[in-house]
């Protein structure tokens, strides 16, 4: 299981949210019973590793935050994993949106390939601005 994931959800539930981790590592039974419990509101915030960009369907995903962005084996912006991870949010006619970590300068160069891949520009928000945020989901 990934130690980012791990960690993340634990600092997440230690804030006193209701968190599900699904990964790899689990059986197609239990990844099947951490979606069923997101599904009916059990656990509001689930955390993936690259096992959930792709194939599942969660209709009221409204965002998908990429805590670490996507890279290739050549340590690229894995393009085709980023579509499909933020393709998780916004999905059956609803609005979505995707958030991105950037922390380093090397996250930075991530999310400018997958600007130029693309052809987008990628806002950049304020995070201590609350306003700025709520304009975006208003």
């Amino acid at each position: 299981m990934s130690l980012t994931a791990s960690w993340l959800a634990g600092r997440l539930t230690e804030e006193g949210h209701q968190v599900a981790l699904l990964s790899g590592e689990l059986t197609v039974e239990q990844r099947a019973d951490v979606i069923q419990r997101f599904r009916t509101g059990k656990e509001k915030v689930l955390v993936t590793t690259n096992v959930c960009s792709r194939g599942i369907d969660v209709e009221q995903v409204t965002l998908v935050v990429n805590f670490d962005l996507p890279v290739d084996m050549e340590g690229n912006a894995d393009n085709e994993t980023y579509l499909h991870r933020i393709g998780r949010t916004g999905r059956f006619g609803r609005r979505g949106f995707a958030v991105n970590m950037v922390d380093s300068e090397r996250s930075m160069e991530l999310i400018r390939q997958i600007e130029r891949h693309f052809n987008r520009s990628i806002s950049r928000l304020d995070p201590g601005s609350l306003q700025e945020m709520e304009l975006l989901i208003s």
